[in-house]
């Protein structure tokens, strides 16, 4: 199975969201609830923001499966004192048959962008990203986010694409300097993607033992 990986950075979690690793979704919800409010708090004050989050982390993941996503990225962990507003979420998606030629699907892509796309190459591979300030109505808050698409194509499997869309909050200005830091250091990750040929992938038993240490 062809699949892509990333580097993720020290304090962010990866949540798959494909069905056939449901448990495996649910215990890391679980340890992100328990890292940020831990058992140490008093019960009743800590017990809504539990339900909350569990309730956020969940409603997110369920989301992405939806859409057919593979995993949610999210950093956990502030950092410099800091929390980072931001999900990212991976996808591979298969052309229909036949495959068309990535450098035709990437300048449609880009032409549609306009000045908020940007050609790169990622990884060795051709790739497209998309910037995009979103109000505050689709996703249900009071200030807009930015988010970035960006299209990855394969290099020995032609059809094949690495969808990857992040999405960072504000307090409403989208270009303030913390808000687009955080929108570099989300492309950063990205930019460390690696296609790679899974052969043998573990079976969420086996996830499970390695996340229960046996």
């Amino acid at each position: 199975m062809i699949d892509f990986e990333l580097i993720i950075p020290e304090g962010w979690v990866h949540i798959p969201t494909t069905p056939e690793f449901s448990r495996v979704r649910e215990r890391t919800i679980n340890a992100i609830v328990r890292h940020a409010l831990p058992d140490t708090l008093p019960r009743d004050k800590a017990g809504p923001w539990r339900r909350m989050l569990r309730r956020d982390l969940t409603e997110a993941t369920d989301e992405a499966e939806r859409h057919g996503a593979r995993a949610v990225v999210l950093p956990v962990q502030e950092m410099h004192g800091m929390r980072l507003p931001g999900t990212l979420v991976l996808s591979v998606i298969e052309d229909a048959a036949p495959p068309q030629d990535p450098k035709l699907v990437l300048d449609s892509v880009l032409a549609d962008a306009g000045s908020d796309g940007m050609a790169l190459e990622i990884g060795g591979c051709p790739a497209a990203r998309v910037r995009q300030v979103v109000d505050s109505g689709p996703i249900q808050r009071k200030a807009p986010a930015v988010r970035v698409n960006y299209l990855v194509a394969t290099p020995d499997a032609p059809g094949v694409w690495g969808a990857l869309t992040f999405t960072v909050l504000s307090d409403g200005d989208v270009d303030a300097e913390p808000v687009q830091a955080i929108v570099l250091l989300f492309d950063m990750v990205v930019c460390t993607l690696r296609w790679v040929d899974h052969a043998g992938v573990p079976t969420e038993d086996e996830l499970l033992g390695q996340l229960s240490g046996n």
